[in-house]
This record gives structure tokens, sequence and C-alpha cells, in this order.
């Protein structure tokens, strides 16, 4: 890394161009970048490599902006909505609001959400099995969006307290889309950022209207929920306490309606979805590529799986204490695939100091750990996949605070405990019924879009 130099302030310093790896119009100071804002575009940027520099920059309540500008405005209709880009007072009690009643109908509570996950599990291994066919012991199927479906389910269920027949078209097309939006590039997105006009321009060729269709859509699905349940609501009130996150919400409406409002309620719909579903799957689909990629190290987490439940029970979290190498593998996945690699970027809301330098207000915060995860001196052979190097002499797990797999500070992903639960129990019942294998190993590298997810691929399922 180069060393620090002291200067005045990170959005106007000049320093030396790194024209390596393509950063041309970038400033390195250690671990991190400065990106002067082109002629275009009078914004300026601060990009950390580093986990110490991510945990100092984004735990300060400085730091707690968002960037709103190009598709990130659009998709909240340019106003303060939701979750994941909103600000200040509504920020924080939609956020706090959403969590905490998602909490009583059982997000992030293993043994609430164990039920839920089985039901998607049930109907992720019916899909597997029909593919397969009636009468064969094995079928190759394409892995691709094969967990969008099961996982959004979850999380369906907990903002409406059903999973009835009738959900099935909208979950379905909330499926595809989403996976359009993952694939869509975040290299156009980029681009639409730095020079919001050229989204009108091009609008396809930047990947601007895939982006859209998917935000249209979920408001669209968003908006009939509010609306149905509100009339159902106002004709035949509730005789007791809500059964679900959407009924709770609609009741507030009347007492709070700055908070509780439809706008308010599409875009916190789409950051449940975007937050629960589409990083989760993509995250799956990673997981099974370095399954099938590494076969041995597949054997040995069901080797821990028939350890732990001879008689195939359904796993339960708790079960991943007495399961250190499956934790490995699951380490190793987020160090290797960084879905997040970028993570949503902030905003700085004023300035702020950073050691000897001052990150100016309206600098856009963005983070990258791809050096990080691939730096030689912290990890040795960072280009292996490698889960052992998560475990200790005596077989124990170790160094698991050395992935950055969300984020940090109060605007991290409230939802890392729900992602963790739903991605191990998930897999760990997987394997439980299948052995995944490939004639010939497919592309291990990431495909770039919204979020990184592997290259289209199929794997044999071999019933157990």
């Amino acid at each position: 890394m180069a060393t620090y130099r002291k200067s005045s302030r990170l959005g106007n310093s000049f320093g030396q161009s790194d024209f390596r790896n393509g950063n041309i119009g970038r400033k390195i100071w250690g671990n991190i970048f400065i990106k002067d804002g082109i002629k275009m575009d009078s914004r300026k940027e601060v990009v950390l490599t580093s986990k110490e520099a991510m945990q100092t920059v984004l735990t300060n309540e400085a730091a707690f902006g968002r960037d709103t500008s190009g598709m990130f405005g659009d998709r909240v209709m340019h106003k303060n909505l939701g979750i994941a880009t909103s600000e200040g007072e509504v920020w924080e009690k939609t956020r706090n609001w959403t969590f905490r009643t998602l909490r009583e109908f059982g997000f992030g509570k293993s043994l609430d959400m164990e039920h839920f996950i089985q039901i998607a599990s049930e109907s992720l291994f019916a899909d597997i099995d029909l593919k397969i066919g009636n009468g064969k012991n094995s079928g190759i199927i394409d892995v691709e969006l094969l967990f969008n479906t099961p996982i959004l389910s979850i999380i369906w269920q907990m903002v409406t307290g059903r999973l009835a027949l009738e959900d099935k078209p909208d979950i379905q097309i909330l499926s595809e889309k989403g996976d359009g939006f993952v694939k869509s590039g975040i290299f156009g997105a980029g681009i639409v950022n730095a020079f919001p006009v050229l989204r009108f321009i091009f609008p396809k060729a930047l990947g601007y209207d895939v982006q859209m269709d998917y935000f249209n859509t979920c408001n669209k699905v968003g908006g009939n929920l509010f609306r149905e349940t509100q009339s159902r609501l106002k004709s035949s009130p509730l005789a007791s306490q809500p059964t679900n996150l959407l009924e709770a919400f609609v009741q507030n409406s009347s007492t709070d309606p700055k908070i509780f409002n439809c706008e308010n309620f599409q875009i916190m719909f789409q950051d449940l979805l975007l937050g629960s579903t589409d990083t989760s799957s993509s995250y799956l689909e990673a997981a099974l590529l370095f399954l099938v990629a590494n076969p041995e190290v597949q054997e040995k987490i069901y080797h821990e799986i028939l350890e732990v439940a001879p008689n195939g029970r359904f796993l339960n979290f708790s079960d991943r204490k007495s399961m250190p190498y499956t934790q490995a593998f699951f380490l190793e996945t987020h160090r290797k695939a960084r879905i997040l690699q970028n993570s949503v970027p902030r905003r700085a809301l004023r300035d702020f100091q950073y050691k000897e330098y001052t990150i100016k207000k309206d600098t856009v915060i963005m983070c990258d750990t791809r050096l990080y995860f691939e730096d030689k001196e912290r990890w040795g052979d960072p280009e292996l996949f490698r889960p052992d190097r998560f475990i200790g002499e005596n077989g124990e797990l170790v160094n698991a605070s050395s992935i950055i797999s969300f984020s940090f500070g109060k605007r991290n992903c409230p939802g890392e405990l729900h992602a963790n639960i739903v991605a191990f129990l998930l897999l760990t019942s997987l394997l439980q019924r299948y052995k995944l294998s490939v004639e010939e190993t497919p592309r291990l590298d990431m495909r770039p879009g919204m979020t990184l997810k592997p290259y289209p691929f199929k794997a044999m399922f071999t019933r157990r």
C-alpha cells in the first residue's frame, strides 16, 4: 500500500494518478482511492479498499447518507422513502419499526425461521425432483434461478402472513425480474450515476430499462398488497393484534401517515426483496458452484452433516456450532464470491475526518472489497478456494471476523442473521438429499452486475 500523505481534503486533493488497472483519473492515498468529478459531473467519490478504512468511515454517523442520484433516485421517485436510501427521521423510524415488527413474526429468529425455511426447502426439493423425473436417480439441472423463488417465498410469508396459490404469479414475476436486475450491469449504473442524462438516451444499453422494470414491478405488487389490506381492514377491522408486517403497517397508517403510507411501503417492500432475496440467491448459486468445483469440500461438509444428523432430520441453525468446516466453507464463499463487492454507496452528510484527511460533505463513499480479499500478504494464496484457512490446529473455526460480508455501522444490513440462517439451512438440507457434480468444471469467476453472481452453469443432482 502507498503511504498516507498529509493533504487538505479528500474531495479536492490532487495526488499521483493511478493508471494501473484502468484507474485513470483516480488518486491513491493509502487504502483509499479518490476520484475527482469529470466536467459533466462535479461529484467527488472516495473508494475504501481496506477493512480498517471501511470500518472506521462507515461507522461514522457523518457517513450515514445515501447517494440518490441517477437510478438510485429514480428508484424512490426522488423522495425520502424506504430503508436502503432514506435518511434522517424517515430512515430511523422506518428501519427500526420494520425490523422490530419482522422480528415479532420470526425474522432473524432461528427457531421461527426454521419453519419458514422448511416450507421453502420442500418446495425447492419438489422442483428439483420434478426436473430429475420420475423413476430416475439423477438429472442435470440449471442452477440459475434455482433459489430465487424459495427464498422470496420466505420473506413473502413474513410480510403478508400467507403463501397462497394466488400469490404464486406475483412471486414468480418478482423472482424473474429480480434476477434480471441482478444481472444488469453495474458498469451501466455507474455511467448513469456519473452522467444522469444518458439513462434516457441509452436506457437499454446501460441496463436502466431492466432496473426500472424491476422497481416498477415491485411497486405495483407492493401497492396492490397495501391497498388490498387497507380495504380489507377498513371493512373488517382486526379483532386482535396484526398477524403479519403488512397488517401492522396499514393499521398504523391512520396514526402516522408520514411513515405509514403506500409509497413508503412500496419502497420498503423493494428493499426487503433486494436485501433478503436477490443477494441470498446469488450467494447460494456461488456456494453450489464452489461445491461442484471442489468435490472434496462437498464430501467434508456432507460428513459433518451425517455426524450431526445421522437420522436425516432437518438441521437446526444451532447445529452449525458443531460444524466448523461447514462454517468455514460459508466464510470462504463470501471471500471468493464477493457477492456485495461494492455494497450500497454512502454519502457524506457533512465534512468529517478520516485520519489526517477531511471527507467533504456530499462526497460519495464507496467500498471495494476485491483488493482486501485478494491481498496475498493477508491470505497467502487468495486465488485458491480453501475453507481450511478458517480452521485452526484443533479443528476449531478461526479468523471469522476477517470476512466482510455485509458492511459496518448502523447502516449495515440488519438482515445479516436472516441471510446466514437461510443459507445454512437451505444448503445443508440440499446436501442431505443430493450429491452435486459436473463433468467439466464451470467458469469460476463471477459475472459483474448489480451484485456479483456466477455465470450460468448446470450440475448433476443425484439423489442420496
